[in-house]
């Protein structure tokens, strides 16, 4: 009976350093793709926004803002952008119709010079077409155009997502599809046209020969890494002269 009890014993110690190995395996595995952003990215979408309301009290006018979904909050504006006086108004798993909501008092009550946008590819994550996501940024500039004719704005198409990034509990895909990414991006020009505002085309700056986002440009298929955000900043200095 004793050594009945001890292999017992034995395998339910061995169950527990596994999985006890496969979680800080996996958490180790995360914290190098995000790093102090993963607890930033976790954080609730309504108390960031209310946040940058609150910071907008006190925030200087005529900057440069940043206004879009993980992606943008996870960029670090003053190590891509030193040369510039920036606001991050990033929230993560945000949507375009999220983003219609806060664009007001997160982003035009501080009467930026310039705002550069980038938003859809949460949309898509949660089943929404490709014309109803168009639709969304259509309201958004014109929101923008009405209250601040004279504002840049610099429109990004939405970047391509990698399904195939290893390891596979990283990947940050879901159901996004790339042909629905290639529709939005159809639909943005004519849109920017109206508003006045510039398209720029990153998602050519990403996309490898599949039609997918260069696995060397990210993390775990949908965010950006260091080299991903160099390459996007570049050309984003373009064109605020800088």
């Amino acid at each position: 009976m004793g050594i009945y009890y001890r292999k017992i014993f034995n395998s339910i110690i061995c169950f527990y350093v596994s999985v006890i190995t496969t979680v800080m395996i996996i958490f180790f595995v995360y914290y190098d793709a995000y790093g102090n952003n993963m607890s930033t990215m976790l954080r609730d979408q309504s108390a960031k926004a209310e946040r940058y309301a609150e910071e907008n009290k006190t925030a200087e006018y005529g900057r440069t803002v940043f206004f879009g979904d993980s992606i943008t909050e996870c960029c670090d504006l003053d190590k891509y952008y030193p040369e510039i006086e920036t606001y991050n108004r990033g929230i993560s798993g945000d949507t375009t119709k999220g983003m219609l909501n806060r664009v007001e008092n997160n982003v035009i009550n501080i009467r930026p010079s310039t705002i550069v946008y980038l938003g859809g590819t949460n949309d898509l994550g949660h089943g929404s077409s490709p014309q109803t996501v168009a639709d969304n940024i259509d309201k958004i500039l014109e929101k923008i155009y009405t209250a601040l004719p004279k504002c840049k704005v610099i429109v990004q198409s939405v970047y391509p997502v990698n399904p195939y990034k290893k390891p596979p509990f990283l990947n940050a895909v879901k159901n996004r599809k790339n042909s629905d990414i290639l529709i939005v991006n159809s639909l943005l020009p004519d849109i920017c046209q109206k508003y006045n505002a510039k398209f720029l085309d990153i998602h050519r700056l990403l996309v490898d020969s599949e039609g997918n986002l260069d696995k060397d440009l990210t993390m775990d298929g949908l965010h950006i890494n260091d080299k991903g955000y160099k390459i996007i900043s570049k050309t984003i200095k373009q064109y605020l002269n800088i």
